[in-house]
């Protein structure tokens, strides 16, 4: 009987690991508002990320005062601005709205089909630093997203991140209380703990098909954008998929040195 539940609990524990770790990334790393600007805020520094934006604020300047033939005169000023650390500051405001644009609920009677940035404060700057006397009220949206229905919809994750949040809380307490019981009750506890290697090693594999999968998905979601926003969300796509499988490397290779500790362990025992 002993055996027996210190078998079933492995079991238990085994797939609990295996949804807690990635569970538990998107939960930190993307549903959190926090963590979800701590994963892209990187992307500032990204050359492309860089340019798209002092493209777009260059455009919104000449389209404010009302001359096209400034943007080709402002874009040299908007580009020391995207380089500059003050840069990193607006940027993080701005991913903040893609957060609350794809985790909060859209009020009611906005518009749910086109995700917009307001980036009034980044054109701002870079009036002043033109030494214009002149302030935007805005706001300047820019339009990340695709319009008519394709593309993010405002609020789209917000049950999902519900969801994931709950699933990776009770993974995780179901993996601790299922894989100390295993431990309490085996006769042979190096195996369980070899066990429970293996499922720290599957749940790494695991979340590195999740990332494969979220990158995918999101970059079709959007496919309808214009060809420079849709650039720039694919470059923070893939940083925030090449976060993941960062962490599932580490975590894999913690899952193979358990599992080592408990072949070692099982071998000495042995010898005993």
């Amino acid at each position: 009987m002993r055996t027996f539940l210190s078998g079933l609990l492995t079991v238990v524990a085994m797939v609990a690991i295996v949804v807690a770790f990635p569970s538990l990334w998107v939960k930190e790393r993307l549903v959190d508002s926090e963590g979800f600007v701590a994963t892209i805020t990187p992307m500032a520094q990204n050359e492309q990320v860089q340019d798209y934006l002092a493209g777009q604020i260059a455009d919104s300047v000449a389209e404010e005062v009302g001359i096209a033939a400034t943007a080709p005169v402002v874009e040299p000023a908007a580009r020391a601005y995207t380089h500059s650390d003050a840069f990193e500051a607006d940027f993080v405001d701005v991913v903040s709205q893609q957060h609350a644009w794809l985790f909060d609920e859209p009020p009611a009677g906005s518009d749910t089909t086109t995700m917009q940035l307001d980036i009034t404060d980044m054109v701002n700057r870079v009036i002043a630093q033109t030494g214009v006397d002149a302030r935007v009220s805005g706001p300047i949206l820019v339009p990340l997203s695709g319009s008519g229905g394709a593309g993010l919809e405002a609020g789209r994750y917000h049950e999902v991140g519900r969801q994931i949040t709950a699933m990776a809380y009770a993974s995780l307490a179901v993996a601790i209380a299922a894989g100390v019981l295993a431990l309490l009750f085996a006769r042979r506890r190096s195996v369980v703990l070899a066990w429970l290697g293996v499922a720290v090693v599957v749940s790494a594999v695991f979340a590195w098909a999740v990332a494969l999968f979220f990158s995918d998905r999101a970059k079709a979601e959007v496919e309808a954008a214009e060809e420079g926003g849709r650039e720039v969300s694919a470059v923070i796509i893939d940083g925030a998929a090449s976060d993941l499988q960062d962490l599932a490397l580490v975590v894999g290779g913690i899952g193979v040195g358990v599992v080592i500790l408990g072949v070692i362990g099982r071998l000495a025992s042995g010898r005993r």
